[in-house]
């Protein structure tokens, strides 16, 4: 082999090796350059403790604005009042594809102080097991949205179960409707009681 041929050879080896050092650099680049998905708090209604944050969906969004109006009202309708709680924490807990991991649970704000920990443990296990990392908003996976709200019914009922009790409580049916349904829920039963001077979500069914 002459001089020249080894000569271009090495140049071809050289440049090769340079060529994939700048790929595997641009790579790095890049996937540093990714955006940090970061959830905000945006508003909250202080005396009762409901938030609302920065990736809520639209329709969260409507009716988080409902309850901030009937709560600012100085006579409150309790039935409008349960149902906007009913119809946030659906909306929040059945739309998954805002959410950035699985420990990311919807709807907590609304269930009672006592269960929360429990809800979470529970839903860690089962409807938010299998959500897939997003935290640079690079998730393929296909998770449900809810799109749709409405209230099928709502009764006044006396509650007294598991040291939780309340002669005024709300059974509320909701009907569920999704922008693709994956076999999600399509209709829950909740049941809401008095924590203080709010309601909150003692079962859901």
């Amino acid at each position: 082999m002459t001089k020249r041929k080894k000569q271009k050879q090495n140049n071809r080896k050289v440049l090769i090796i340079f060529l994939a050092v700048g790929i595997i650099l641009g790579l790095f680049y890049l996937k540093s350059r990714r955006t940090l998905q970061v959830v905000t708090v945006i508003s909250e209604i202080g005396n009762y403790d409901y938030y609302l944050e920065s990736n809520a969906t639209r329709i969260y969004k409507k009716y988080y604005s409902e309850l901030e109006k009937e709560l600012e009202d100085n006579k409150i309708d309790e039935k409008n009042y349960a149902s906007l709680v009913a119809k946030l924490f659906v909306i929040d807990y059945y739309t998954l594809n805002n959410k950035i991991t699985n420990k990311n649970i919807g709807g907590i704000q609304f269930i009672h102080s006592g269960l929360k920990d429990k809800f979470i443990n529970e839903s860690s296990n089962t409807m938010y097991k299998y959500i897939k990392n997003n935290l640079y908003g690079n998730r393929k996976q296909k998770l449900p949205e809810v799109n749709n709200v409405e209230i099928k019914s709502i009764t006044e009922i006396k509650y007294n179960n598991n040291g939780y009790q309340d002669d005024m409580g709300y059974q509320v049916i909701v009907n569920i409707g999704y922008v693709k349904n994956y076999d999600y829920p399509e209709t829950v039963e909740l049941t809401l009681i008095h924590e203080e001077n709010r309601l909150s979500i003692v079962e859901i069914k």
